[in-house]
């Protein structure tokens, strides 16, 4: 039997036993018919306008008065009107006891936030007759006078938020997913990494923004923060603006997925950002009521369906594509579907509670987006790990270990982009009697002669941390070293100790032939000049060594 799987089970049902525990405490106990009295009294029925009994939610193009008659009230509760309005007056037996009053953005008029008549009650008020005149707002899509209830303000904020217990937990996962998500990106979007391509990285960026202003927009929604905190202007145009970057943020998200970094789809960017800004700054000097941002977002909602519908199809028709483009397509296809029934819902009425079916789709959308962002991170980390192990094996000499020529002057091409600092020094390094020893030592002593030679100058210049040593071919080795004249004599200095008392199998000390050039020498040189005057120099230094020793070069005795 398979351990592990009963081990699975058997948490499994523990799991589910403690949350059983849980739940009888819930269902079962005395307190079950028990509610404890809040001071909130729905307010709907038996408004009347021009003595006829209307119906909420109700809506009028005119100015329009209705009226009611209060029950039992106190000083702490107040009369909530849902519906938004350009003004407001509220009499109490035909005694006006509240005017609404206009409200400025810098110094321009604005009905932003205007969505809410507060009222507040008193106890000499129960039993009276209230008048409310109300005049809508003019919209598109239509305004209506939706709810009214009695309440305490702390019991208001207590029944939205009962009732938004599933948009209050999106907004905590959506904020803390977010900002999580724009952090890691950011990192590895600023380190520059080598290892995951950069839009991948983008586009996760973009779907912790996207997480963090939906969070926004659900939590403003739901109208907790002004029933709270008040600021029911600020918290407006916060409302819109998440509204209206919502559609950029995925459109960038689908532009990184799919790597639309093409001139039309930048211009189309730029449309979408400029008509953002436009519209939010023309809104807060007062040339176009906010109302009218919406209006702009709905087109850029539409903009960026087709946009990201037309990525979709063409990733799916074309079949080369990867398997996460496709997945990441039919997640768009899901998302687009329920982004457009929610509009409609909108559209037809403003005050629906369409918020579900957002809420739906944003999770969907956001758990699978983020899903595959993952997983195509994951592929990259693993092709692009792979890519740096076949770079390694390109860039070493295999013999050796140390960077072969190909590395050697990929460091050359970095040097050369920028001024040659003063204390650099090219040093031409060529192993003496290589040819001689393959000859009568065989093959194995001449790759111990060459591993040896690694083996010292790794000793005598790897602790510098500006030193870049190469094997050029055969017994040709060079060194790029920053260092300044007293550090240089003493590296070659410990290179030669290191070398006479090297021993191995076949050999017992190397000798060497070596030459340096250094911009000290000429301020005006490059590395071209440098290994051309070391070339030099060590070939004098091996023609000075073949004739103190007597040795032929080319005899192999």
């Amino acid at each position: 039997m398979d351990l592990s799987f009963v081990r699975r089970l058997g948490a499994f049902i523990y799991t589910l036993i403690l949350l059983l525990f849980i739940g009888f405490g819930f269902c079962y106990s005395n307190e079950v018919k028990y509610e404890y009295r809040e001071n909130t009294v729905y307010f709907s029925d038996y408004w009347k306008v021009n003595g006829r009994l209307i119906t909420f939610p109700y809506s009028n193009h005119d100015v329009f008065t209705i009226t009611n008659t209060l029950p039992t009230v106190y000083g702490d509760q107040m009369l909530v009107l849902r519906a938004y309005y350009d003004s407001f007056e509220v009499a109490i037996d035909g005694d006006v006891i509240l005017e609404s009053r206009d409200s400025y953005l810098f110094g321009h008029k604005t009905n932003i936030g205007q969505k809410e008549i507060w009222i507040p009650l008193e106890y000499s008020y129960s039993g009276h007759d209230i008048s409310v005149t109300i005049d809508l707002q003019d919209s598109l899509y239509g305004s209506q006078l939706t709810e009214g209830f009695i309440t305490t303000r702390s019991s208001y904020g207590i029944r939205q938020m009962q009732q938004n217990i599933p948009s209050l937990i999106l907004f905590v996962i959506f904020t803390v997913m977010g900002l999580f998500e724009m952090f890691i990106s950011g990192y590895f979007i600023l380190k520059r990494t080598a290892l995951i391509r950069k839009l991948t990285f983008e586009a996760l960026f973009y779907a912790g923004a996207f997480s963090i202003i939906s969070a926004q927009w659900i939590i403003n929604e739901t109208r907790v923060p002004f029933v709270i905190w008040g600021h029911m202007t600020g918290f407006s145009i916060l409302n819109v603006i998440s509204f209206i970057l919502m559609p950029m943020m995925f459109f960038e998200i689908s532009r990184a997925l799919f790597t639309r970094i093409g001139k039309v789809d930048n211009i189309i960017d730029s449309i979408i950002a400029l008509a953002i800004v436009l519209s939010c700054l023309f809104a807060t000097i007062g040339i176009i009521e906010w109302g009218t941002v919406v209006y702009v977002a709905h087109a850029i909602d539409l903009l960026v369906m087709i946009m990201v519908g037309y990525y979709s199809y063409t990733t799916v028709k074309d079949e080369q594509k990867a398997k996460t483009g496709v997945g990441i397509s039919i997640a768009n296809f899901i998302f687009i579907l329920f982004a457009g029934i929610a509009l409609v819902q909108y559209v037809n009425h403003i005050d629906y509670n369409y918020l579900l079916v957002v809420i739906i789709d944003l999770m969907i959308f956001i758990m699978v987006q983020v899903g595959l962002i993952y997983r195509r991170i994951g592929l990259n980390v693993k092709e692009e790990k792979e890519f740096a192990q076949a770079k390694v094996y390109a860039y070493t000499d295999e013999m050796t270990k140390l960077g072969n020529r190909r590395h050697f002057y990929a460091i050359v091409g970095d040097y050369e982009k920028q001024k040659l600092p003063k204390d650099l020094t090219y040093i031409a390094i060529d192993v003496n009697r290589l040819k001689y020893t393959n000859d009568n030592l065989g093959h194995d002593a001449g790759d111990e002669l060459l591993i040896g030679t690694a083996e010292c100058l790794r000793r005598a210049f790897n602790t510098s941390s500006t030193s870049t040593i190469g094997r050029m071919g055969g017994d040709e080795f060079a060194v790029l070293l920053v260092a300044n004249e007293t550090e240089l004599n003493r590296r070659l200095f410990n290179l030669k100790h290191y070398l006479s008392h090297w021993r191995g199998k076949y050999i017992d000390g190397i000798s060497i032939s070596l030459g340096y050039a250094s911009v000290r020498e000429d301020p005006y040189a490059n590395i071209d000049t440098l290994a051309k005057l070391s070339d030099e120099r060590m070939y004098e230094d091996k023609k000075q060594y073949y004739e103190e020793t007597g040795f032929d070069r080319r005899s192999p005795q």
